[in-house]
């Protein structure tokens, strides 16, 4: 019973954190109501994927790479609290500037407002690129050790240590520019959608275990 709990609520956080991440990245969080919901949505990423994420510590406790499980568990946690602090750092910056913008009416003063803009700015792409060193690392580990684990396979566990080391090195190797404004690729979204995949098998898992349990109690 304990266990059919914690897979639901990785399903049902999991999921959330990855449709308010898509719909943030798409940018089409504002038509479904207020800019405070708006706010509140995107600010829950990242504390919802950190109980997503000691969700599947619970589940894979008991593999034998335990340290690199406790690695990947401990660098994806740091990653999801930076990712808090760069998305309240970054509105902090939009919606303050913002309202500096519509209090002047000088064009130089515009222009000085944008200028200070662009260079704070610059803070909180920082923060992003040690999410992005934190979370790309996190993700090896952990596909590291689903790797080896039958419930996820080979096929997951590679995908996920591809994916993120790709991002990684797209990120690291651009820096202190974004992938995409260097002519490369951002493959955040492809970790997403391995994150996608790893909630698909936790369900098919969960679903498998339970008639298999059926099974056993009317075969006795």
């Amino acid at each position: 019973m304990a266990a059919q709990r914690t897979r639901l609520a990785i399903d049902i956080v999991g999921v959330g954190a990855l449709l308010i991440y898509l719909m943030a990245a798409l940018g089409v969080l504002p038509i479904i109501g207020t800019e405070r919901i708006t706010l509140a949505l995107v600010f829950a990423i990242g504390p919802v994927a950190i109980v997503a994420v000691l969700g599947i510590y619970g589940l894979l406790r008991s593999s034998p790479s335990a340290f690199w499980l406790r690695v990947g568990t401990t660098f994806l946690i740091v990653a999801f609290a930076l990712l808090n602090l760069m998305l309240v750092v970054q509105q902090m910056l939009r919606l303050q500037f913002r309202e500096f913008r519509l209090g002047t009416r000088e064009p130089s003063q515009a222009a000085l407002l944008d200028a200070v803009f662009k260079g704070t700015n610059l803070v909180q792409l920082g923060i992003d690129v040690s999410f992005d060193v934190f979370y790309c690392l996190g993700v090896i580990a952990l596909s590291a050790v689903m790797y080896r684990e039958p419930r996820f396979g080979r096929l997951l566990g590679g995908f996920g240590v591809v994916s993120a080391a790709a991002l990684l090195v797209f990120n690291l190797a651009t820096f202190p520019h974004a992938p995409a404004n260097s002519g490369l690729v951002d493959l955040g979204p492809l970790t997403g959608l391995w994150w996608l995949c790893v909630i698909i098998q936790i369900k098919r898992t969960a679903a498998r275990s339970a008639r298999e349990a059926a099974s056993r109690v009317d075969a006795a």
